[in-house]
């Protein structure tokens, strides 16, 4: 079943939509993205149809995003001097849990 513009929409203005949200963020970046080929397109639908991450991956990702937040933060200090979390006070990382 494909979803319309409004139905997204829609299901956005709910109080736990959030994470859906970030996604829909994400996606609109990529998409304009001249990196982001078909080949790429192609990965994340199977990775859709399949209905889970694998744990293996989710941990490559998780690294991955890690380092291109690192390399925004080098960058940041590069051009602006200090970094831009220094005015932000600290948080625990969120820790996953498993649910049984």
């Amino acid at each position: 079943m494909r979803s319309t513009p409004q139905e997204l929409a829609f299901a956005l203005r709910s109080p736990n939509s959030g994470p859906l949200a970030a996604v829909l963020c994400a996606l609109a970046d990529l998409f304009e993205d001249e990196n982001f080929n078909e080949g790429h397109r192609a990965l994340l639908g199977q990775l859709l149809a399949g209905g889970e991450i694998p744990q293996f991956l989710a941990e490559r990702a998780t690294e991955r995003l890690a380092s291109f937040a690192s390399s925004l933060e080098t960058l940041h200090r590069d051009v602006h001097g200090g970094s831009p979390f220094d005015d932000l006070p600290a948080v625990e990382a969120p820790r996953l849990r498993l649910v049984v």
